[in-house]
């Protein structure tokens, strides 16, 4: 892995990279692409492939479910209109990740709230060069929001995911827990109306 400085708030994003985030995928071209490979055959894929693709269509119903029964607190409503526009908000993921599906319908509410705010999507591995501005502890975890102003300049940073299952999974990784430990532990505190610590977190990050 490249030895990149880490961008923070204040921070420019070089030109060619804000061109790149201008340019990326948008909610909808993205939904489109995640239902279209999901719509696809598994016959030829190899095991890592088919776990892939089998998170992705258990993401895209969490996704669902997410939008359904989300519901918008006043908190974070406030800070959605309070918030300083134009705004692009880049998100760095990829759909087999269970902690995108939880955060994007929220992203997704914001830019539609806000004319002047745009949700672009940029797809992990096409774009390992600008996650490594943002690596969290050293590693290329996901997802990744970025808010970026007009000119470039990074306002804020959030992800890979809520403070409380972070630390749930930090713990159990530091124990030694086996990986269906860990897993099956976050699925079911996402499960517990998951998004409410999201919505929370969200709210501070665009107060802030």
């Amino acid at each position: 892995m490249p030895n990149r400085v880490l961008l923070k708030p204040g921070d420019m994003l070089d030109a060619e990279f804000v061109t790149r985030v201008r340019r990326a995928l948008t909610y909808d071209q993205y939904m489109d692409q995640w239902r279209a490979k999901n719509d696809l055959t598994m016959k030829g894929l190899d095991k890592v492939q088919r776990r892939t693709r089998f998170y992705s269509k258990y993401n895209l119903e969490r996704q669902e479910l997410v939008e359904r029964k989300w519901e918008m607190s006043a908190e974070f409503r406030q800070a959605v209109i309070q918030v300083s526009g134009p705004l692009d908000l880049l998100f760095i993921t990829d759909d087999w990740c269970i902690d995108s599906a939880y955060s994007l319908p929220m992203l997704k509410s914001i830019s539609e709230m806000r004319d002047d705010v745009s949700l672009r999507i940029l797809m992990k591995d096409d774009n390992l060069d600008i996650l490594d501005l943002f690596l969290t502890n050293g590693t290329r975890s996901i997802p990744k929001l970025v808010g970026l102003d007009f000119s470039g300049e990074v306002q804020f940073v959030w992800g890979p995911q809520p403070e409380e299952i972070r630390l749930i999974r930090k713990q159990l990784i530091d124990s030694e827990a086996e990986g269906r430990i860990v897993s099956g532990t976050t699925i079911e505190w996402y499960a517990d109306e998951g998004w409410i610590p999201v919505d929370t977190e969200l709210t501070a990050l665009l107060s802030g």
